[in-house]
């Protein structure tokens, strides 16, 4: 009777978890769940395990009134506490499976309820563990010995108390291994699946999620986890936000040491290239239309230059600046790598028009201009915006001799500088064009055409 009214009790009580499971596999979002449903799904396991222990108390109760004996009712009182504390591990072990779908967004802690915490749990079972076989062992003396005291046979009742020591020892050991397995498992296996997943946030897997089963401690500790990786999620798409507005080399640079104002004196080449007859093409062309095709020709452009080591600082709608030899990509042979990087450029540019050929697009002509020399490289700006950029001679020079390939007839023009730099460039096709007036200079100077 008592065990039927148990579970009479436990399928009315659950009548509210089983309606919202339903609700929730047909598309209802768990948002939405009443709070007391809530911490009903949390207090699940307690409810199971307060009802064992009624029921064992009522048992003890009726035992020890009809049989007009006290130790009746300490036994079987001592025995329901077993048995709540197992069915209580027990049940919360096997519930941690459904709680997930009560709470997919993780957080079990943000609702208030009973919570039985990490340290309390190990009380608990080192009481049960320690306490139980000890205590019954006691008591069971007390009474045999007593009973041996009054008793014709005092033999036969201490044969008896052996047998009955042989099972009380049994027994506890027996409980005291199955509940030292079931808070084992409660606390150890969160750990573990913590471990594992921080093991793949090592590795780079930052979409690792934990399941949050508890609204303990342990609980509570994969939470935070979640929020972690979350954050780590979001920074890494901010530094690829920041990477595509950015070079790559730039971006690394600002996270790893700062946004500092300041610049260092390096000794680089810088390449300038432009989009000629620009203001022609963007009058012929609609401006969606006209973008589109500037940021796939840019996107061409960009490869070739990130391909051979070039870090880009400025885009100036038709044009591109790059450099090679600053602090973000230092090398050696700045000067053979620009030209090698003006060469790409130019057959990729050649790849772009023959596919806007098909599309029925006039093809596009540039202009490029390098120039080797000192310059300042480093973040110029206010408090407000920075940016990564470099000033000096050779900047300016090679945006001029872009401006001048038009005039000479070749596509590429580099200084002298540059050229005296070259060391690893094979078959360069040169051409000296001597007393050459550049804007902005006093002396005439001496540049090279090189055909591609």
């Amino acid at each position: 009777m008592i065990l039927g009214a148990a579970v009479a009790m436990i399928i009315w009580l659950g009548r509210p978890i089983r309606t919202w499971l339903r609700l929730i596999e047909a598309g209802t979002p768990a948002s939405e769940m009443p709070p007391n449903v809530a911490r009903l799904v949390l207090i699940w396991p307690l409810i199971g395990a307060s009802l064992v222990a009624a029921g064992t108390l009522v048992v003890a109760v009726f035992f020890s009134i009809m049989y007009d004996d006290p130790g009746n009712f300490v036994g079987i009182a001592i025995g329901g506490a077993v048995a709540t504390t197992i069915v209580y591990f027990g049940t919360d072990l096997i519930w941690r499976q459904q709680v997930p779908t009560f709470f997919p967004e993780g957080n079990p802690s943000s609702v208030p309820a009973f919570r039985l915490l990490v340290r309390r749990r190990l009380l608990l079972a080192f009481a049960l563990i320690g306490g139980l076989t000890p205590t019954l062992l006691v008591i069971l003396s007390q009474v045999r010995t007593r009973a041996v005291l009054d008793a014709e046979n005092p033999q036969a009742i201490l044969d008896n108390l052996l047998l009955v020591q042989v099972f009380i020892l049994g027994v506890g050991l027996l409980a005291s291994v199955l509940t030292a397995i079931l808070v084992a498992r409660a606390i150890v296996g969160p750990l573990q699946t913590l471990q594992a997943a921080m093991a793949r946030v090592e590795d780079n897997e930052l979409d690792t999620r934990v399941v949050v089963a508890t609204n303990d401690e342990l609980g509570y500790l994969s939470e935070r986890f979640n929020f972690m990786t979350d954050g780590l999620r979001q920074g890494e798409r901010l530094r690829e936000l920041f990477g595509l507005y950015v070079s790559t080399e730039v971006a690394q640079a600002a996270v790893e040491t700062g946004a500092g104002l300041g610049g260092t004196l390096v000794d680089c080449s810088v390449i300038f290239s432009d989009i000629r007859d620009f203001t022609t093409l963007s009058e012929r062309m609609p401006p969606e239309r006209l973008v589109e095709v500037i940021n796939r020709y840019m996107t061409a452009m960009v490869s070739v230059i990130v391909d051979h080591g070039g870090v880009v600082t400025r885009f100036g709608g038709d044009s591109v600046l790059a450099v090679f030899g600053t602090p973000l990509n230092p090398m050696a042979d700045h000067a053979d790598r620009a030209v090698q990087t003006a060469f790409g450029m130019r057959r990729a540019l050649a790849a772009f028009n023959q596919e806007e050929t098909i599309d029925g697009l006039p093809n596009l002509e540039s202009g490029i201009g390098i120039a080797s020399g000192p310059v300042i490289a480093g973040n110029i700006g206010g408090k407000e915006r920075i940016e990564y950029t470099v000033m000096g001679d050779a900047v300016n020079l090679a945006a001029r001799l872009e401006d001048k390939t038009k005039d000479a007839g070749a596509p590429i023009l580099v200084s002298a500088e540059t050229y005296r730099a070259l060391d690893g460039v094979q078959d360069l096709r040169a051409r000296a064009l001597t007393d050459v007036q550049i804007k902005g200079k006093r002396d005439r100077v001496t540049v090279y055409a090189l055909s591609d």
